[in-house]
C-alpha cells in the first residue's frame, strides 16, 4: 500500500477483527477513526453482482463529482473491468479476503486521476459476511481533481490478500487427500498487458504497491 490512509484503516479493521472471519459492521467506532472517514465508503453484499454503495465519505464524492450513495459499486466500472473486480468482491464475501486495488479516475476532457482502493469484509446480521468496508485515497491528487465530474473507471492492479495467510474455510476443514500427480512442465501463468492480478498470503503491511 502506497497511502497512509489504506495503511491506518487496514490496520484498524485487523486490531477490530481480532483474529475472526471479519468484525462486525457495528464494532467499527466512527469516533476512533475520524480523520479517515470521508475517504471511506460501505457498500451491501445482495448477491453476486449486487453491491450498492450505503455510506460514502465526503471526500470521495467531491474528487468523483458525485454523490455515490445508492449507487452499485460495480455499475461504475466498463463491462471489461466489471467482472475482474466482481470476483474481487466475490472472494472478499466468500473467503474473508481483502482486496488492494489501483485504477484510474477519468474525466470527459481525458484528464485522469490514480487512485487506491481498499476492500474490506465486514458481517452486518447473521454470521455470514454481506458488507464491504473500502477505502478510497488520491494518489499524488491533481490540483483539478473535484473540479470536474470523473466518468470512466479503470482497472490497473488487483491484488487479492488473505489475511490468515488462506481461504478462512481452509482453517476449519481437515487437509485434502493428496491429489493425483500431474506434470507442471509445461504449464505458464497468463498475464494482460493492461492489468494486473495478484494473490498474497497474509497482511498488506509490508506490501509496496
Amino acid at each position: 500500500m502506497k497511502q497512509n490512509s489504506s495503511k491506518l484503516i487496514y490496520a484498524y479493521w485487523n486490531k477490530v477483527r481480532n483474529g475472526r472471519t471479519a468484525p462486525h459492521r457495528f464494532e467499527i467506532q466512527p469516533a476512533e477513526i475520524p480523520s479517515l472517514l470521508p475517504e471511506i465508503f460501505i457498500a451491501e453484499c445482495a448477491g453476486m453482482l449486487n453491491y450498492r454503495i450505503r455510506l460514502a465519505g465526503t471526500r470521495i464524492c467531491e474528487q468523483f463529482g458525485r454523490e455515490l450513495r445508492g449507487v452499485d459499486l460495480l455499475e461504475l466500472w466498463e463491462p471489461e473491468d466489471r467482472e475482474g473486480l466482481a470476483n474481487v468482491l466475490h472472494n472478499i464475501v466468500t473467503d474473508a479476503a481483502v482486496g488492494h486495488i489501483h485504477f484510474a479516475a477519468i474525466a470527459d476532457d481525458e484528464r485522469h486521476a490514480d487512485f487506491e482502493m481498499i476492500l474490506m469484509p465486514l458481517i452486518h446480521t447473521g454470521a455470514s459476511i454481506n458488507r464491504i468496508m473500502g477505502c478510497i485515497t488520491a494518489l499524488e491528487a491533481p490540483f483539478w481533481l473535484g473540479t470536474v465530474p470523473l466518468t470512466a473507471f479503470e482497472l490497473r492492479t488487483v491484488d487479492l490478500v488473505w489475511p490468515d495467510g488462506s481461504p478462512h474455510f481452509l482453517h476449519d476443514t481437515p487437509p485434502p487427500q493428496p491429489p493425483l500427480a500431474i506434470s507442471t512442465e509445461n504449464s505458464h501463468i497468463a498475464g494482460d498487458g493492461k492489468r494486473q492480478f495478484r494473490v498474497y498470503e497474509g497482511g498488506l503491511s509490508d506490501q509496496s504497491s
